[in-house]
């Protein structure tokens, strides 16, 4: 050592002093990189280049993890005993300060790469640490940079001047030290640009996707006209965009929502055989175009891509996701008008999002959990608060561009809900939304399969169901869809009122959907005309009943009456052997017809101009009907009356269209059904009999003109 004004400096500069200074720099550079992306995370708007940031500030703090720490505690050793300044005070603050972020970095990262989800707690522990250690350690670092990079030069200078040959020599990473951290600082940020502009070159490009040069515009310049749907920017876009539901299903992303949605008819709306029945006969009628009308909402990949046209196939690729993840919560805008009113955008993608499978999708999941801000913002979370967004499609009229004569409302679920008892309601707790019955709360199996977004928000393992509850027993077994015996018996269980929701029990009453009452005097006699009324109820569904394409569900009622001996003397309601129902059977449908006064019973709705006549219940409202039956003389008693309340998801006449030849018929569900006992002869004991077979119920209804009461 010698001593010299500035103190006591080495002869020579040792090798391994001069490598910890040029490790220091090494650390010095990437920490001024981390604290450059973190700032430009933080504050730029979503790019290619921020994701890279985000990828390579990971693994920069990874890498200098270690060594930091290591060079933290040395430092520290060496300096301990030092006198206490506010400098000291500020380097003791930065290294804590310091020992946190890096903590909280590597909690972040273990959650992004392994985990559901990143903790919202981290992430700003992780940011405004990273803040705050920037004076303390500026403060602690700066004066000795700027000692190091001119008073130390100039000082050696003046030895040197002065002919000294022992020239205190500080070795040259000591004199370059900051130099080497700023170009290592340089280089990594290259480094980003370099590999953004890499994958923007190859990265796919939907920018440019156009309609076929040939594609009809039969009705007007709206692409997708007769559909309500648009776009944001009023073209199609590629059909990429908008499926790709699987990946939505990655193992630590949405995966029991995936599995939910994939058995549910909203997966399926495309793929639904009734529909691409229709869908066929409505193109041969009217032409390619005109399928536009229905694909708003049964075919929105198809539609939006442009692949409803005549010189093409008119199913896109991913057409059988039907209403995809993307489709429904990267909606802009929605109306209530109805036919799939909506205006879709595109979400901004994430690094290698199109990748289905691999290291490339692993990516995009780990960019999507560590920097979720525009995944956020791209998909609405709010579609289970929201009924407007069923209204964009639960809800349909027809007009003058497709039955040629002029508008007609047709199946409208949502102005029975929003003017019904369950949105009227003068208490605000006995009011639900439509979500609250059919997304009802379901619980994951397990914590690996909870939804990230649904834990985040307080909600543990529940989510909102993704399988729709509803009312169609059929199809899945028809299209052979994922978990279709178990989605069948999901939906019977839900017509039949079976299905126990916590989370509203307190104001959904118990019991069937639609329950069923025979109304029948208490006795009667042999010969003697007897009049009784089967009487349904809404008591649970928030629109009408039945709704959806009334033309073609069927709910009926079939009444039995037969004597102690088992013979039936009555019987209304039975299916004939063609599988029709038999004339005179109350029958809970719409009749459309024609623009010659003709039924439609195949939902031809391109000639659909209006309705004779629509029975369906109201919310909180019966309906019932009236029978008349001559008891025979020789009938023994009692009369055993049953009724029971019938659903099938198509009437005959569709069928037999749909699948010609076949004979086929849709699957039946008894909704409810009630049972009364009349004693013959009219004797005091056979009423009391009665009436403790039947305590009240059959006072409950008047006997009055058959009609809507509430």
């Amino acid at each position: 050592m010698e001593q010299t004004a500035y103190g006591p400096v080495p002869i020579r500069h040792s090798f391994v002093h001069e490598k910890g200074i040029f490790r220091f720099s090494l650390i010095s550079g990437a920490l001024i990189f981390l604290a450059l992306t973190g700032l430009a995370i933080w504050l730029l708007p979503f790019s290619i280049p921020i994701q890279v940031s985000v990828l390579i500030h990971t693994l920069v703090g990874l890498a200098v993890v270690i060594p930091l720490t290591i060079w933290q505690l040395s430092h520290w050793l060496a300096t301990r005993k030092a006198r206490r300044s506010f400098r000291k005070i500020c380097a003791y603050t930065g290294f804590w300060t310091m020992a946190v972020v890096s903590a909280s970095g590597l909690v972040l990262t273990w959650q992004a790469m392994f985990g559901l989800y990143t903790s919202r707690f981290w992430d700003q522990v992780h940011l405004w640490c990273g803040i705050a250690a920037l004076p303390f350690l500026g403060y602690h670092v700066w004066p000795r940079a700027k000692k190091a990079v001119n008073g130390l030069n100039n000082g050696l200078n003046g030895l040197k001047a002065n002919g000294n040959l022992a020239v205190p020599d500080f070795g040259p990473g000591r004199r370059h030290m900051w130099l080497t951290s700023t170009q290592t600082a340089v280089v990594l940020v290259a480094t980003v640009g370099v590999i953004a502009g890499i994958y923007k070159a190859y990265a796919p490009n939907f920018s440019h996707y156009r309609l076929p040069a040939d594609y009809k515009l039969p009705y007007g310049k709206d692409p997708f006209a007769p559909s309500m749907a648009k776009t944001v920017s009023g073209g199609p876009v590629a059909p990429e965009l908008l499926a790709g539901s699987k990946s939505c299903g990655a193992s630590g992303c949405h995966t029991e929502i995936y599995r939910e949605w994939e058995a549910g008819a909203h997966r399926w709306s495309s793929e639904d055989v009734a529909f691409q029945g229709v869908q066929a006969a409505l193109i041969h009628a009217e032409g390619a175009p005109a399928a536009r009308y229905c694909a708003g909402c049964h075919d929105p990949v198809s539609l939006l891509s442009g692949y409803k046209n005549a010189s093409t196939s008119i199913e896109a690729p991913g057409f059988k996701e039907g209403s995809s993840c993307v489709v429904c919560h990267a909606m802009r805008r929605v109306d209530v008008q109805g036919n799939g009113n909506y205006i879709w955008g595109p979400p901004k993608p994430y690094l290698f999002e199109y990748a289905n499978a691999g290291r490339a999708a692993s990516i995009t999941h780990f960019l999507i959990r560590a920097y979720p801000r525009q995944h956020d913002l791209d998909y609405d979370l709010t579609l289970d608060k929201d009924t407007a967004s069923c209204g964009a499609c639960h809800k349909q009229f027809i007009d003058k561009e497709i039955n040629h004569v002029g508008w007609v409302q047709l199946q409208n679920q949502y102005d029975d809900w929003k003017h019904g008892k369950w949105n009227t309601d003068p208490n605000p707790a006995h009011r639900l939304r439509c979500q609250q019955c059919h997304m009802y709360y379901q619980e994951a199996p397990t914590v690996a399969l909870a939804d990230p977004y649904d834990m985040k928000s307080g909600l543990g393992l529940k989510h909102r169901n993704h399988w729709f509850a509803a009312a169609n027993q059929w199809m899945p077994d028809v299209i052979h869809s994922p978990d279709a015996k178990a989605q069948e018996e999901r939906a019977i269980e839900w017509l039949q009122g079976k299905k126990y929701i916590p989370e509203i029990a307190n104001v959904w009453p118990q019991g069937p959907v639609l329950p069923i009452r025979i109304v029948a005097p208490q006795a009667a006699r042999p010969g003697e005309q007897v009049d009784f009324r089967a009487v349904i109820s809404n008591n649970k569904a928030g629109h009408s009943f039945p709704t959806g394409p009334l033309d073609l569900i069927r709910a009926w009622v079939e009444v039995k009456v037969s004597d102690r001996t088992g013979r039936v003397i009555f019987h209304s309601g039975e299916l004939m052997e063609n599988g029709h129902l038999e004339p005179g059977t109350f029958v809970l449908k719409a009749e459309g017809v024609n623009a010659e006064g003709q039924e439609i019973v195949r939902h031809d709705l391109w000639h659909y101009v209006g309705a004779k006549w629509k029975r369906a219940i109201f919310p909180g409202y019966s309906d019932m009907y009236e029978y008349k039956l001559t008891i025979p003389r020789n009938a023994e008693g009692p009369l055993t009356i049953t009724a029971r309340l019938r659903y099938r998801k198509a009437n005959q006449y569709f069928m037999d269209f749909a699948f010609p030849g076949k004979h086929l018929s849709t699957p039946i569900t008894d909704l409810s059904s009630d049972r009364v006992d009349v004693p013959l002869a009219g004797s005091a004991t056979a009423r009391a009999a009665s009436s403790a077979k039947r305590g009240k119920m059959s006072l409950l209804v008047p006997m009055t003109k058959p009609g809507l009461q509430k």
